[in-house]
């Protein structure tokens, strides 16, 4: 037998919808693998094998099934859940191994550069407490700091009412409600009305439900024909059905990711399908005005400023903690979703670094041969990413020319970037071992410690910034509450 074979005999709408349940069980018991069993005969006797399903593979084994299989596929010997598991498992091994990783002359940044890809696509799914994270920090900068200085050069709200009919947390209350029917039920839109639409004013209606499904959702041949192949399922997790024409919910894990990346999304098509690069120019500086935000609330006014821009492309902030100085390049980009995935696609991730990482680089070096000689303090440079990677040592190493060359530069995601400033305010003597920890790095730069791996040493892993007031996914569920009250 093999996966292929078998998936042909079963209906792809009742795979899809076994696969979506399997994922709530995932989901909810917060783990991104599950450990399938197995009846296998071994010398005579019966015994279990035990494979693996990560939350990774559903998306796959969904595309495989649209593009192999269709509704109307009902074979007399079908294989269970398990055994499909256990097939997939073998043509995952076969299929899924980047040809390039077979290569004994791959150079080792171009290892590195694949590795980036795949981990990136599993960060996702093991660690979904970064989508709620991100929904704050998104809802943040588009939407709630009102005192940003370009704020007026992307009107969200107007957005949002323009694409559904309704504002930004309305929004966000219907994203919540399906969130939270999927986590029920992988088929949202088979809830009666009743309960979700509580009261007369709500914009929790069955018609605005359906419009909101309606724009994730995709069908078999926009699966099949889609050059992202199973990465549609990212930016469209809901899957029309071919037979009844039902919509089934694809994994319960890319309907969190839309938590994280939804009210993004929604703005960044809306200029990218007008093929306007208004959003992504606007975006950079609303990023500028997000970290402008952390420097002010965490910094004193000396510690830092605004690097105006000159005649040479500089970097865009100083810093100055007088143990250590710090220049900042803020990058907005995300790395495509093509090459987020198990075999990724390596020119993807190759533009990114071309067009952020060297772009970044050189804009940082243009700075530091001004203000190195002003002080003997330590400069860092740093490179500030809006994207988040499970361990930022992947990216350096898939660049090694200018890492290893240059052992005071460092990426950091904004993440990293805000637990930094926050412990700057809040615990002072933790902050200056991570900035001595960084301006004194190991003189071997493959043994240098990346800035994740830096702060998890001294036990600075949760991200206290985004609590509190700053917690706008907490937030925003009352006013979700309220629509069903």
């Amino acid at each position: 037998m093999d996966f292929i074979t078998e998936i042909k005999k079963i209906n792809t709408d009742g795979l899809i919808l076994r696969f979506a349940e399997r994922s709530i069980e995932m989901f909810k018991a917060q783990e991104s693998t599950m450990k399938v069993e197995i009846p296998v005969l071994r010398y005579g006797r019966s015994q279990r094998l035990c494979v693996v399903l990560s939350a990774w593979d559903i998306p796959s084994i969904d595309y495989l099934a649209v593009k192999h299989s269709n509704d109307y596929r009902d074979g007399k010997k079908k294989c269970s859940v398990e055994q499909l598991v256990n097939l997939y498992r073998d043509y995952d091994n076969e299929h899924h191994t980047p040809d390039a990783l077979n290569d004994p002359n791959l150079p080792l940044d171009n290892i590195f550069r694949i590795i980036l890809g795949m981990t990136a696509e599993q960060f996702q799914h093991s660690r979904m407490l970064w989508a709620f994270e991100r929904f704050s920090r998104n809802y943040y900068i588009l939407l709630a700091a009102k005192d940003f200085k370009h704020r007026a050069l992307i009107d969200v709200d107007g957005i949002v009412k323009e694409t559904f009919g309704y504002s930004a947390n309305d929004y966000i209350a219907a994203l919540f409600t399906i969130f939270w029917l999927c986590l029920q039920n992988p088929l949202p839109l088979n809830a009666p009305p009743t309960l979700y639409h509580r009261k007369e004013s709500s914009v929790l209606t069955e018609e605005n439900i359906k419009t909101f499904v309606a724009q994730y959702t995709c069908t078999y041949g926009e699966l099949r024909d889609s050059p992202l192949e199973k990465q549609l399922l990212y930016s469209k997790p809901f899957i029309k059905t071919q037979k009844t024409g039902i919509t089934i919910m694809s994994s319960m894990y890319l309907v969190a990711m839309l938590i994280g990346n939804g009210l993004y999304w929604v703005v960044r098509d809306y200029y990218r399908e007008k093929k306007q690069q208004t959003f992504v120019n606007a975006f950079g500086l609303l990023f500028e005005d997000y970290i402008t935000d952390l420097a002010n609330t965490y910094c004193s006014v000396g510690e830092w400023r605004y690097l105006e821009e000159g005649r040479k492309k500089q970097s865009d902030f100083y810093f100055d903690f007088g143990s250590a100085r710090l220049i900042v390049e803020a990058k907005s980009a995300l790395l495509g979703l093509d090459g987020r995935q198990q075999v990724p696609n390596t020119d993807t991730i190759d533009r990114f670094y071309r067009n952020t990482i060297q772009e970044a680089y050189q804009q940082l070096q243009s700075s530091y041969s001004e203000l190195f000689p002003v002080t003997p303090t330590p400069l860092l440079k740093i490179i500030l990413l809006y994207d988040e990677f499970s361990n930022t040592a992947i990216i350096e190493q898939s660049i090694s020319e200018m890492f290893l060359n240059d052992p005071i530069c460092y990426i950091m995601t904004v993440r990293d970037f805000e637990i930094l400033l926050y412990t700057h305010k809040h615990n002072y003597p933790q902050f200056k071992n991570v900035l001595n920890s960084m301006a004194h790095p190991k003189e071997d730069g493959r043994g240098r410690k990346c800035v994740t791996v830096i702060l998890e040493e001294y036990s600075l892993t949760d991200n206290l910034h985004l609590e509190g007031e700053m917690d706008y996914f907490k937030i925003l569920l009352k006013h979700f509450g309220n629509q069903l009250k």
